[in-house]
């Protein structure tokens, strides 16, 4: 494993474990065996660091997302049903904590902070993504489908996060599937 990608698994456990903030430089440093030059070496700065976790998270889900849709040979329809119950089974998987984006917005809450802004990029893309999805699919306004998904796949997913085992993802899977069809 590349030192780089070591740093930054390390960094991933401890954010998805104690929380970005709970999680210092030298905690980093200590959990994976490493100098603080080498750290920096990498990572110029904890904001470097952090914005590298939040982007390989979101460029993994796209790529797991993206390979599991293009698996399926299905009409437009089928491929935002599939997608809908694609989110619900991520949302499900024991291993997920949250949208990263949301916690690091929540943990760093100033508008003008640099991990708050890149929160807010990563937001715009979640919905861009999903109305590039729905323009594919022949959505009548692409835009506000996907919008609409963005509001029930993230409010599911912070609901799941705060109550595991609810039925939210679920449930925001189904009013999804709804607002295609009335949508296409």
């Amino acid at each position: 494993m590349k030192m780089r990608d070591k740093i930054l698994a390390t960094a991933t456990s401890l954010f998805e474990s104690r929380g970005i903030q709970a999680s210092g430089v030298d905690t980093i440093i200590a959990e994976a065996g490493i100098a603080k030059a080498t750290l920096y070496k990498h990572f110029p700065s904890k904001n470097l660091l952090i914005t590298s976790y939040l982007r390989e998270k979101s460029d993994r889900f796209y790529e797991w997302l993206n390979s599991s849709l293009v698996s399926k040979k299905a009409t437009s329809l089928e491929i935002l049903i599939s997608l809908c119950e694609l989110v619900e089974q991520w949302i499900m998987t024991p291993e997920f904590h949250g949208l990263p984006f949301h916690i690091a917005a929540v943990e760093f809450p100033e508008p003008d902070h640099p991990i708050n802004q890149y929160s807010a990029v990563l937001a715009v893309e979640l919905q861009g993504y999903l109305s590039k999805i729905a323009a594919t699919a022949g959505a009548k306004d692409p835009e506000a489908l996907g919008q609409q998904l963005t509001i029930l796949f993230e409010g599911a997913a912070l609901v799941e996060r705060l109550s595991p085992g609810s039925g939210a993802a679920s449930r925001a899977k189904n009013a999804a599937i709804t607002l295609i069809r009335a949508s296409i």
